[in-house]
């Protein structure tokens, strides 16, 4: 019998138990008997704890018995524990599995009943050792080899949780995608282990929604704390009447997917050469960002960049050395501009920057420096010769009116013609309202 330091029950209702010495009566039965609340165990007697071949009585309080459980069986578990009401207060006895305390899978016929002790539920199960008997077929056999394989051997994750979105179960596949063991995670919030723990819940909106769910996208963080991108593969768990009892399924490691889908998206946007967006990555973007000046009345700047007498340099010192000019001018250019700014390459040397939240003024003032930063660079040739660069710009305001944004990209090459035919290393204005381009007019703003 246990004692009242041993009990988990409340001391009401322990003591209710123990009134007529009933529970005496239960601890000598020869049929394992069990009683939980909540499905923890507040009593178990002998015959029960040598049926899970465990040692003592005291190892067993407290415990889910869920986890006594095998793994193929919890479910269905699940579903006979919770369909236990006052109208229906007895489960009709079932052969299940369980796990003993030393790895051994036995077969019981277990039946269940709902008890009301003053206001208290309780449960109480017992079971009989049908292992001996029992000779499995070959194909339930076969189904628990297999499932001992793709839960102990596959590279996905299995994993279940509880109504409250705990994890109840985790396959061993967790410690090397994502660096715990089972026993460290079990009980744990599932959110726990989520990049952004606020995703979780959208995971869960989905399955509840849809029932299931299949390669569902979400990222995880790894012990170590970097990210793991993963797709989930997962189904509710339903009681009788309809009520959430858990989540169960499969994730699976995405990460290398993930970065080639990214590998592939920055090829397919980005000239290979200097690595700034191409014509057509650029042309989208501008197109997106004159909706948004449309909307908020932004003042942006669209600034086209030519570098001069760059058929020179490729003829004389090949197209090597010509690739390496460009990769310097994208360089200082880059060094002007903001976050926001989207900066592409047209085709051959000429590029193109749209500067966000730019007034001319500000415009200037950057065309200005950059011009000069770019004349100050001396680029080594292999003949050791150093070349000096230089570039030319053509302005225009960037306005909501200029869709399609041809219509300003006309505009700014008719200044860069200009400052082409003025003298080159500096930058011209078209304005807006159609008239000629021309060359600032302030000293500041004069050819350097």
């Amino acid at each position: 019998m246990i004692s009242r330091d041993e009990k988990s029950a409340p001391s009401e209702l322990y003591d209710l138990l123990m009134d007529g010495g009933w529970m005496d009566v239960l601890q000598q039965h020869p049929t394992p008997q069990v009683i939980t609340k909540n499905r923890k165990i507040i009593f178990i007697n002998s015959a029960a704890v040598n049926l899970f071949d465990g040692i003592n009585i005291e190892s067993f309080m407290g415990k889910d018995i869920i986890e006594l459980i095998h793994p193929l069986d919890q479910e269905r578990i699940f579903l006979r524990i919770n369909a236990l009401t006052k109208q229906n207060s007895q489960n009709a006895p079932t052969k299940i599995r369980i796990n003993t305390v030393t790895n051994k899978i036995k077969y019981i016929i277990s039946s269940s009943a709902l008890v009301q002790v003053r206001e208290e539920s309780i449960v109480i199960a017992t079971g009989v050792d049908v292992t001996k008997l029992h000779k499995m077929e070959k194909s339930l056999k076969e189904s628990e080899d297999s499932f001992k394989r793709l839960f102990e051997n596959t590279h996905d994750v299995f994993y279940r949780t509880n109504g409250q979105q705990e994890l109840m179960l985790v396959g061993p596949g967790a410690q090397r995608l994502l660096g715990y063991t089972a026993k460290e995670v079990i009980g744990k919030p599932a959110s726990d282990y989520y990049a952004h723990p606020e995703e979780r819940q959208a995971v869960v909106d989905a399955i509840i929604k849809y029932g299931e769910i299949k390669d569902f996208p979400a990222q995880l963080r790894h012990k170590r704390g970097y990210v793991v991108d993963v797709a989930i593969t997962s189904k509710v768990i339903l009681g009788i009447q309809g009520e959430i009892l858990g989540i169960e399924g499969f994730f699976r490691d995405t990460t290398e997917e993930v970065n080639y889908r990214k590998q592939l998206i920055k090829l397919a946007s980005t000239d290979e050469l200097t690595e700034v967006l191409n014509r057509r990555s650029f042309f989208e973007g501008a197109n997106q960002l004159i909706k948004l000046v449309n909307r908020y009345s932004e003042n942006c700047l669209l600034v086209v960049v030519d570098l001069d007498y760059f058929k020179e340099i490729n003829d004389r010192h090949g197209h090597l050395s010509g690739d390496n000019i460009l990769k310097t001018i994208v360089s200082l250019i880059k060094e002007s501009l903001r976050e926001a700014d989207i900066f592409g390459r047209l085709g051959g040397d000429e590029f193109s920057i749209i500067f966000r939240n730019c007034t001319l003024s500000e415009g200037y003032e950057i065309c200005s420096r950059t011009i000069k930063k770019i004349k100050d660079t001396k680029v080594p040739m292999p003949n050791k010769e150093k070349v000096s660069l230089s570039v030319s710009l053509g302005v225009t305001p960037l306005t909501a009116e200029d869709n399609p944004f041809v219509l300003a990209l006309a505009r700014a090459d008719r200044a860069l013609y200009l400052a082409k035919t003025k003298g080159r290393g500096c930058f011209a204005v078209s304005p807006l309202d159609g008239g000629e381009p021309f060359l600032p007019l302030h000293s500041e703003w004069q050819p350097l």
